[in-house]
């Protein structure tokens, strides 16, 4: 298969898998079924209206995803075969992996999820993902998705996210714009918004049944089950907003929004430190190819962006041909009230609802998860981890003349819960919704 190029049917493939639909609102419903022919019914029901990869003629003023949990694929009654055909990390789930798997710690163990929608407990079999442009949009299509889902399903809980208002729009609740980065598929009809010198990706890397970067094919039971599918992390984060603004004053030394590019990595515009370590740089930060055409080869002592920053562990540029085993495609929004500039702590719980889609949750989530942003040790650091989203604790070293060396930087970033989803072509939605199947 060396050499080939692979076109993609994007009529089968969930289309948030391959676009990000940039809708200011969502809701992610949560699902258990109660009743088998009911569900298998929703899953058939579920194949028109679930939005695909592609291409528009005129934007649609709302989308449709569905994606589903082990458990739920137990309870349809799949034959073992298949069952076991999905990987151990699947098959398990977050909450049982999420110590030795994802490193998490503390309060990011599921002892302390939210106790709904019941993730600790698996009790989720479905997610129903909704996004609008339109509030009123949005609210509209829940209550007609719930309508649909008829009494052979339970919900068991319901996530709204949203959109920051103004000059945040784009950003998330520390203030830096968010979901920069993406790898672009081969094959997608998207290449042409690869960044210089970062050529897309094998589609094996995300859609089962295609090869990936060493052309290994990855296939469920039967092959229609899992061809053009993928598996979604689903992972609710609450973010502390006064303590990082807090730690930003007491230690910025007069320049709060340099140190808080530091950590990130980039400033809040999206310009990233390796090619503006001085100031922001909005202009650069608007050219989306550009914005991400560089790596760290002229700056591996981290003098313009910290080795240890976010942006740099979350994907560390090294040229290697092993990084391309680790990316990540990110979905998600903002949950939770805005918290304006300068304004007292209020209280409020928000966060990021994150949607991670890979083709392989222990190679390129928890990897990235354990490895790079929990673990302490990364790239000669001792006691390092991710100072924006790690477990809080430890350091972080600002490379420089003289170096800085902040100790102890507290936890800015929580799990509140999250599950592995599987998520369904349309054809194998058509599959698993037939009554008639084993």
């Amino acid at each position: 298969m060396q050499g080939e190029t692979t076109v993609l049917d994007r009529s089968d493939i969930q289309g948030f898998v391959l676009r990000g639909y940039r809708m200011p609102h969502a809701a992610y419903l949560f699902y258990r079924f109660t009743d088998v022919p009911a569900a298998r019914a929703w899953l058939a029901g579920m194949a028109d209206p679930v939005t695909t990869a592609e291409e528009w003629d005129a934007a649609p003023s709302w989308c449709a995803n569905v994606a589903l949990a082990h458990p739920g694929l137990e309870a349809l009654g799949l034959p073992t075969e298949s069952l076991e055909s999905f990987p151990a990390d699947f098959r398990e789930g977050m909450a049982a992996r999420a110590a030795e798997h994802l490193g998490d710690v503390g309060d990011d163990l599921p002892d302390n999820w939210e106790p709904e929608p019941p993730f600790a407990t698996r009790g989720v079999h479905a997610m129903l993902m909704l996004s609008a442009h339109d509030e009123g949009e949005l609210d509209q299509r829940v209550q007609a998705f719930r309508e649909r889902a008829g009494a052979g399903l339970e919900e068991v809980g319901c996530e709204g996210a949203a959109a920051l208002g103004g000059a945040h729009a784009e950003r998330e609740h520390f203030s830096f714009r968010d979901g920069i980065s993406q790898p672009v598929l081969r094959g997608s009809g998207l290449e042409k918004d690869a960044p210089p010198g970062r050529p897309p990706v094998k589609p094996g890397e995300f859609l089962l049944g295609h090869p990936d970067e060493q052309d290994a094919v990855c296939q469920l039971h039967p092959a229609i089950l899992g061809h053009n599918g993928t598996y979604a992390v689903y992972r609710k984060l609450s973010q502390d907003v006064p303590a990082f603004r807090r730690f930003l004053h007491e230690q910025g030394r007069g320049d709060p929004g340099l140190l808080a590019a530091k950590l990130m990595g980039r400033w809040p515009s999206g310009a990233p430190l390796a090619r503006a370590d001085r100031a922001d740089d909005p202009v650069l930060a608007s050219c989306a190819k550009h914005n991400n055409a560089f790596d760290y080869a002229d700056d591996r002592l981290g003098y313009r962006c910290p080795r240890g920053a976010h942006v740099r562990r979350a994907h560390p540029r090294n040229g290697l041909p092993s990084e391309r085993r680790h990316l990540l495609i990110r979905r998600g929004l903002p949950y939770g009230p805005e918290l304006g500039d300068g304004a007292p702590d209020d209280g409020a719980d928000r966060g990021l609802v994150g949607v991670f889609l890979n083709a392989s949750i222990e190679r390129q989530y928890e990897f990235v998860q354990r490895e790079w942003i929990n673990a302490p040790r990364f790239d000669d650091l001792e006691n390092d981890p991710d100072p924006i989203s790690g477990p809080g604790g430890g350091n972080f070293t600002w490379q420089g003349r003289p170096p800085r060396r902040l100790k102890g930087l507290p936890r800015f970033v929580t799990v509140r819960g999250g599950e592995y989803f599987f998520v369904p072509s349309i054809t194998a939605l058509r599959f698993l919704g037939d009554t008639s199947a084993p």
